[in-house]
């Protein structure tokens, strides 16, 4: 039996990056670049106007009191897109629109509102309400970014925000990580499918779709394989339905019981990396690689209970699943929180308690959830992280403080 830090660590440093793939910006999106993106341009690409209004030559002297120099003819204006770009000589304003660049000997921008115009015989004059600054509401060439600018790493995920900067760059396809493709099977002679009708001896496989939707939210493409009986041929059949995976996740078969088979199969088909681990819950985990098409597939055999189902996809298998596709931040947030309830730890094992976390007048409370049977699933709606209890520690008491792995920090403020 290894700890939970080692299992980890064979975890992680086994699992392959997957290869890169080129895809369209707009597809891009929640995915994990695999190369450096530099700007190409420089944005704006020239000096243009903030506002509606008028582009003139501000004089150092200039004083608004001073109405003699408070007159500038109107000599035309200027559009975004407006294929010509005029100059400008002293005592000469244009009428500029926002986004315009601005006009060649300029260097202020005066709103609109801010600003009278009059006519004088056939031509028009615009005067000045509001005292101007040199400068003003001009946003300058590079002042977003240059060309050269590194706007994307390696491993990083392309939010929405981030795809406005990248297509101002005139850039339309990037290459990231691909996703991957997750196969899911349950074993057991009493699970049925949610939908079909349940007798006195089927239960429903909550276990595949809890797992299926954990592995989505990571970025993965799930498979639901299939419910696999518990004898050696049926698990063996589901399996090779499953080998066109980067990755295979199977719950219940792999403890002690007589018809615990999944050990025994993945024997035969490829290397068992590990099994059993020094946690509570989730001891009966088997970690292994099977042979499959070419490749080697990981093979993540997870106990029955859904807790401990749960438990380990959070601490195994999300951040494996998160390696594959590149991402730089696999693990889930870790924070130090202080106990309102003390946590009893019978198993002498590495316990990983459900806790619900919240600020409380800024500090982090955790509140045991105090049933911590592995069967019940609602513990779950009702935690939002793992508290670290150390084996061979029986009582965490109340007013610890304790390591806490939040998978949920939508309530912590």
């Amino acid at each position: 039996m290894i700890s939970a830090n080692e299992a980890k660590n064979i975890i992680i440093d086994s699992t392959i990056l997957l290869d890169p793939e080129k895809v369209s910006l707009v597809d891009s999106t929640n995915r994990f670049s695999s190369e450096d993106i530099k700007t190409k341009i420089n944005l704006p690409l020239w000096d243009n106007s903030s506002m509606d209004g008028f582009a003139f030559k501000l004089k150092e002297n200039f004083e608004l009191k001073n109405e003699s120099v408070n007159q500038f003819k109107i000599i035309g204006s200027l559009f975004p897109g407006d294929p010509y770009l005029p100059k400008i000589k002293d005592g000469e304003a244009m009428k500029i629109m926002t986004g315009a660049p601005v006009p060649h000997g300029a260097n202020c921008v005066i709103p609109i509102e801010n600003a009278k115009t009059f006519e004088i015989e056939d031509s028009s004059y615009v005067i000045f309400t509001t005292e101007p600054k040199l400068g003003n509401n001009i946003r300058r060439k590079g002042s977003d970014f240059i060309i050269g600018e590194n706007i994307i790493s390696v491993g990083q995920k392309i939010r929405p925000y981030d795809i406005a900067k990248i297509a101002a760059n005139g850039i339309d396809v990037i290459k990231v990580y691909s996703r991957p493709k997750i196969s899911i099977l349950a074993t057991g002679n009493e699970l049925v499918k949610p939908g079909v009708k349940l007798n006195k001896h089927t239960i429903y496989d909550s276990n595949s779709l809890s797992i299926a939707s954990m592995v989505r939210e990571a970025g993965g493409i799930p498979n639901i394989v299939g419910i696999a009986k518990d004898e050696i041929s049926s698990i063996e059949s589901n399996l090779r339905n499953a080998l066109d995976s980067d990755a295979i996740i199977c719950s219940a078969g792999v403890s002690v019981g007589d018809k615990d088979y999944i050990k025994d199969v993945v024997k035969n088909q490829g290397k068992i990396n590990f099994w059993s681990v020094n946690i509570q819950p989730g001891k009966p985990f088997l970690y292994s690689h099977i042979q499959g098409r070419g490749k080697s597939i990981p093979f993540f055999g997870l106990p029955g209970n859904p807790v401990s189902v749960m438990v380990l996809m959070i601490k195994y298998v999300i951040p494996s699943i998160k390696k594959m596709q590149g991402d730089n931040n696999i693990n889930p947030k870790t924070i130090i929180a202080k106990l309102d309830e003390q946590i009893v730890n019978n198993s002498k094992r590495n316990m990983f308690a459900r806790v619900k976390v919240k600020n409380i007048d800024g500090k982090l409370i955790a509140s045991p959830y105090q049933n911590h049977s592995s069967h019940i699933i609602s513990s779950f709606s009702e935690s939002n992280g793992l508290a670290n209890v150390p084996e061979n520690c029986k009582i965490l008491k109340a007013g610890a403080e304790v390591e806490v792995e939040v998978f949920d920090n939508s309530n912590i403020l």
